[in-house]
């Protein structure tokens, strides 16, 4: 009885989720693999590419959802694991942060979806400050475009599905000091 309790608790401990993919044009960066949880970011691996940029990483599947993200140089890729899945992540450098494929996960596909509007967003309030508008007609404009991403974002995303990894991950986006 004793070896089958063991046996149990081995099999549920050996429970692995995968993060794989391909980042070309990226050979010699070395691609960081990192959990954001609510103590900081930690490092959980490295991997240097080579001329193929193909990359893995595992680790022990999480007991609740917990984000990572995939880190080379100032281009980052967020991702949210849940279970024991094999997440596929292929993108290409200089532009990983917002041309970038992920399958295996429906909440990654939606965590790249809000991070690409979140992108979008902060692009289009830059421009708007360089516009030579005056420094009211930014601010009025900059409240409007929030408003607007923020409606969105609560009424796809966060209220649509309130208990999916996604909706965390919408719910806790920074957009930046002038988009507070």
């Amino acid at each position: 009885m004793a070896g089958a309790v063991l046996t149990l608790l081995t099999a549920c401990g050996g429970k692995k989720f995968n993060v794989e993919g391909e980042i070309a044009n990226a050979k010699d960066s070395v691609l960081y693999f990192e959990n954001v949880g609510l103590n900081g970011i930690e490092e959980i691996g490295t991997v240097k590419l080579d001329d193929r940029g193909k990359f893995s990483f595992s680790g022990d599947a999480p007991a609740a959802p917990e984000f990572y993200r995939l880190r080379t140089n100032d281009q980052i890729i967020n991702v949210a694991i849940d279970s024991t899945e094999t997440i596929t992540v292929k993108a290409q450098y200089p532009q990983m942060a917002t041309q970038y494929e992920i399958s295996g996960s429906d909440n990654n596909e939606k965590i790249e979806e809000l991070s690409l509007k979140q992108i979008d967003l902060q692009g289009r309030a830059v421009a708007l400050e360089r516009s030579g508008l005056s420094s009211a007609e930014v601010r009025d404009s900059l409240m409007k475009m929030l408003y607007y991403y923020k409606e969105e974002v609560k009424n796809d995303y966060i209220f649509k599905e309130p208990y999916k990894s996604y909706a965390y991950f919408a719910l806790f986006q920074t957009l930046g000091p002038w988009l507070i």
